[in-house]
């Protein structure tokens, strides 16, 4: 058997505790620690999802699953249409564990780590959208620190200082945008292909 010595593991106190950027403003998003506009940021958003081998949508359950909320149905539609532009799956994230020992088994299920799976599925960009904001902070940092997967968090409040990208204040509009940015850039990429 083979001796373990000290210095074959990394001792590792905890992700840093405090970010050392701030939230994007209004109408602006960081991308890679920088502030910059909007508009650029959803085409640096739409060049590396094109560019990715292996994408990923992380959506609350609540949306795409079950009709929780009044606009879920609009919202997962938009989603899916997203996710199918972006040439990304869906990984549904679970809010709320179940009530142990009684578990809804109609309504609740015991919740992956998103972080876990993206690591050990070899997603080379996550795309996260509407996930609880305490539960994204963590896992974010968890990625950023442990994976090479490139993050994007597309936020309804204030963004997630430790994605890659991330935007703030984003809606179902949003969302319809990047979209139609995604297969434009694509598009011009085919013609200028079928053009060479």
């Amino acid at each position: 058997m083979k001796e373990t010595r000290a210095e074959d593991y990394r001792w590792l106190v905890g992700p840093e505790p405090v970010a050392q950027v701030a939230h994007p403003e209004k109408e602006m998003a960081l991308v890679e620690g920088e502030m910059v506009p909007l508009e650029e940021a959803l085409t640096k958003i739409a060049e590396k999802v094109i560019q990715a081998k292996k994408p990923v949508m992380v959506v609350p359950a609540r949306i795409v699953l079950w009709s929780w909320e009044e606009d879920a149905p609009e919202k997962a539609k938009v989603l899916r249409e997203l996710a199918e532009t972006m040439g990304a799956e869906i990984r549904p994230i679970f809010d709320l564990r179940p009530q142990y020992p009684m578990t809804r088994t109609a309504v609740e299920i015991n919740p992956y780590h998103g972080d876990l799976v993206i690591a050990h599925e070899k997603y080379d960009v996550a795309v996260f959208y509407g996930v609880e904001c305490l539960y994204a902070d963590v896992a974010l940092k968890i990625i950023s620190q442990g994976t090479k997967c490139y993050t994007i968090a597309l936020c309804g409040k204030l963004g997630h200082v430790d994605a890659s990208i991330t935007l703030r204040d984003t809606g179902i509009e949003r969302i319809k945008k990047l979209t139609e940015i995604i297969r434009n850039i694509r598009k011009m990429k085919q013609e200028k292909a079928g053009v060479s």
